[in-house]
């Protein structure tokens, strides 16, 4: 047995990870070399496969990486090898290379292979194998000291306090191949590019493949790219490999792989194209961020010639970043706009303050929307949405949307669902809605003021309404009416009337409040008495009140109960000697 464990104990010390003691490096502040910049990546494609350091930096300001088996490589003599290192700060980083190709346990100066100086997020280095180095199992040190001021060639592979602020060390297992393996010759083979792609929101990665390029000794790879169809190909940083993974770029490439033999000619790879195609956008908020982010947004194109809108797409946002972000593939080439309306329940009510329907870049009309000329690449066009802040009070405006020219119809028709917004005199939205089936709006609990109603459809041009005042004495405005002519793409206002509340009280008959609860009061003042009948009618055409009353001479009240009619939309008319009225009404409780 006890010859067993010596023969063991032989084996070991025989091995560089124990035969030799090797310094220590050491820096003052090792904790900062981790915080103020690590070298997160190593990868060199080595003779047996790629050498991959990942792994994160642990603050001691030295990793010891000689037993982690998973990291290694085989670098043979008289050979060059390309290392990439990349690191997540653009701090300046000066680093160095050695091999202990005598295995004494110092890393001599003789015995660096390569180095940089002042690099920030990425480089390359070249590494270079003497022809004279022996074959065998041997220990890789690399350094890299961030902002300071001691460079390659001159790093002290032991670092040492005060010298090194911030710095860190690493120590590997590689293997020294004898490159008796008889370099290559000729022209290689250059093989064959493909690509996939990942998309995670709002990111396109794109993964390039060279199958079939000639491997082996002497054997460099290079992937190249061109925005000019192939005519000019430029060199890209760090993809070395025959696999190179990347953000996708925001124009149309080509990509290709150079093949290079040492001992003979480069032979480039078959092109591949990727193409980008697409519109996108990420979404902010002029007020408040909802509690969802979620929005539908629209793609609507514009059709120049014909001078025509159509929404052509449509897609829910997703989440880069904390921000809602949209995108659009494969439009053919011309005028876009988009839309977004937020999809949060408690941000965008209609009728109430919130977040209103929004064309980017910021606009509630689509008239003040910004258009993208699309020419099948990229475009991106960012949307803050508009928020609306209705001043509350007791107030009400109303009206009725009727649709003409163009319908096919023998007369006009409600114009159901149109988008209807509330602005102030200066033309800010300060709230939306939509009308009904029965082409009806109203906006209620608005404070006095002055306001201007402005009915919004894609293509058409609205002329927004006179100013529509609410006071306390005629809070309630009805018959804010507009009419949508579907041939000449127009909206216009056809009439408004105030209902006044208190007051005197023209030759004329008026019903208020309106939005009434339970009661409503029939005013007038008329030039001799007369008898009228009342009929109050649903959407349906069915009459739910009917009653006469007796108009006295001169001005007169009436209260009418309406306790028994169901919320919703009517019409109240009143017919008789010289009396002809007919008004919407609104039940409301």
């Amino acid at each position: 047995m006890k010859k067993i464990y010596q023969t063991l104990l032989g084996v070991l010390l025989a091995s560089p990870l124990f035969a030799q003691t090797y310094c220590t490096p050491v820096c003052s502040n090792p904790a900062g070399g981790c915080t103020y910049g690590p070298v997160t990546r190593i990868e060199i494609p080595s003779a047996a496969g790629l050498f991959k350091d990942t792994l994160s930096c642990t603050g001691t300001g030295y990793e010891d990486r000689t037993l982690v088996t998973s990291i290694t490589g085989t670098f043979n003599a008289g050979s060059t090898y390309t290392a990439t290192l990349t690191g997540p700060y653009p701090s300046p980083k000066n680093s160095q290379f050695w091999i202990d190709f005598d295995n004494d346990g110092v890393f001599a100066s003789s015995e660096s292979i390569g180095g940089v100086n002042s690099w920030g997020y990425t480089t390359t280095v070249t590494l270079t194998i003497p022809s004279t180095a022996a074959a065998g199992t041997r220990r890789m040190r690399f350094v890299s000291e961030y902002a300071g001021t001691i460079y390659y060639p001159s790093i002290n592979p032991c670092m040492g306090t005060g010298s090194y602020m911030f710095a860190d060390a690493r120590d590997y297992v590689i293997t020294v191949g004898s490159g008796s393996s008889a370099a290559c010759t000729g022209a290689p083979t250059g093989g064959t590019a493909s690509y996939t792609s990942s998309y995670t929101c709002g990111h396109n990665t794109i993964t390039l493949t060279d199958a079939g390029a000639s491997s082996g000794t002497g054997i460099s790879y290079q992937w190249q790219k061109s925005s000019d169809g192939g005519t000019t190909w430029t060199n890209i940083s760090g993809a070395t490999a025959t696999t190179y993974t990347f953000p996708q770029e925001n124009e149309n490439m080509k990509y290709r792989c150079a093949v290079t033999c040492s001992g003979g000619s480069t032979t480039n790879s078959s092109s591949v194209s990727v193409n980008v195609n697409r519109i996108n956008g990420h979404i902010t908020y002029s007020s408040a961020v909802p509690d969802t982010q979620s929005l539908k947004v629209w793609l609507i194109y514009h059709n120049t010639t014909a001078g025509t809108l159509t929404a052509v797409d449509s897609v829910i946002t997703c989440l880069d970043s904390s921000l809602p972000y949209y995108e659009f593939n494969g439009m053919t080439s011309g005028s876009y706009l988009v839309k977004a309306k937020s999809l949060d329940v408690t941000s965008s009510v209609v009728g109430a303050s919130g977040y209103v329907p929004t064309y980017g870049a910021s606009s509630a009309v689509w008239s003040g929307a910004t258009t993208v000329s699309h020419t099948g690449a990229y475009d991106s066009l960012h949307i803050t949405m508009v928020y609306g802040t209705v001043p509350s009070g007791p107030g009400f405006v109303g009206g009725y949307i009727s649709s003409g020219a163009g319908k096919g119809t023998a007369g006009d028709v409600p114009a159901a669902n149109m988008l209807v917004f509330l602005q102030n005199t200066t033309s800010n939205v300060l709230t939306q809605t939509y009308t009904d089936a029965s082409g009806n709006y109203s906006f209620s609990g608005i404070a006095a003021g002055n306001y201007i109603v402005y009915p919004e459809k894609i293509e058409y041009a609205t002329t927004a309404s006179a100013t529509v005042s609410i006071t306390a004495s005629a809070a309630s405005v009805t018959g804010v009416n507009f009419k949508e002519n579907t041939t000449a793409k127009t909206i216009k206002p056809v009439t408004i009337s105030s209902v006044a509340t208190t007051g005197a009280i023209s030759n004329d008959v008026v019903v208020f409040p309106n939005p009434a609860a339970n009661d409503i009061t029939v005013a007038w003042s008329h030039t001799e008495q007369t008898s009228v009948d009342l009929t109050i009618i649903d959407v349906m055409g069915r009459v739910v009140m009917a009653k006469q009353m007796d108009l006295g001479n001169g001005q007169g009240k009436s209260v009418i109960s309406i306790a028994n009619i169901a919320d919703g939309v009517y019409t109240i008319r009143m017919n008789g000697n010289g009396v002809s009225f007919t008004e919407k009404l609104n039940v409301l409780r």
